[in-house]
């Protein structure tokens, strides 16, 4: 799964007019991530800035799941960077999760489905995402608190 992960990643960092910022592939350092997360940014460096020694970048997450041919994309978010590798990202969330294209970013948004279809991996929308599992199911993440749903058990990290 994990190289069949990278060469997706690899064929998103192509796109025209998006770039792979970062991809996280390492459960974030510690722990286990059901899903790598991609971070995407325009490619012309315009969503780029600088700032007291700080970037922040603009961009939209998508989280490849790790357990079937599924993914999640995120509403636009920033990650910044610092100095002595400080740093802060987003953590994927259902409440964060879109469900068209995003305004201002839609042929990016087309462009990923494109991978994605070409990849045979489906873009899960937060209607499905939303629907709750059994209540005596126990999900071990740190992402979302009982009562969990679709998205906890295909989306979930723990530290």
């Amino acid at each position: 799964m994990e190289g069949f992960l990278r060469r997706v990643t690899a064929d998103l960092d192509r796109l025209p007019q998006l770039t792979v910022h970062h991809a996280e592939f390492r459960h974030y350092g510690s722990g286990y991530a059901s899903y790598v997360a991609v971070f995407l940014t325009r490619r012309d460096g315009s969503a780029q800035r600088s700032e007291k020694g700080w970037t922040h970048v603009e961009g939209l997450l998508l989280a490849l799941c790790r357990l079937a041919p599924l993914a999640v994309l995120l509403k636009p978010g920033t990650r910044s960077s610092g100095p002595d590798g400080a740093g802060s990202y987003d953590l994927p969330e259902l409440s964060q999760v879109a469900d068209a294209d995003i305004p201002g970013w839609e042929s990016e948004c087309r462009q990923i489905n494109q991978v994605l279809a070409r990849h045979d991996i489906t873009l899960l929308r937060s209607e499905v995402l939303g629907q709750p599992l059994d209540a005596h199911l126990r999900i071990e993440t740190v992402l979302g608190d009982p009562p969990y749903r679709v998205f906890d058990a295909w989306f979930h990290w723990m530290d």
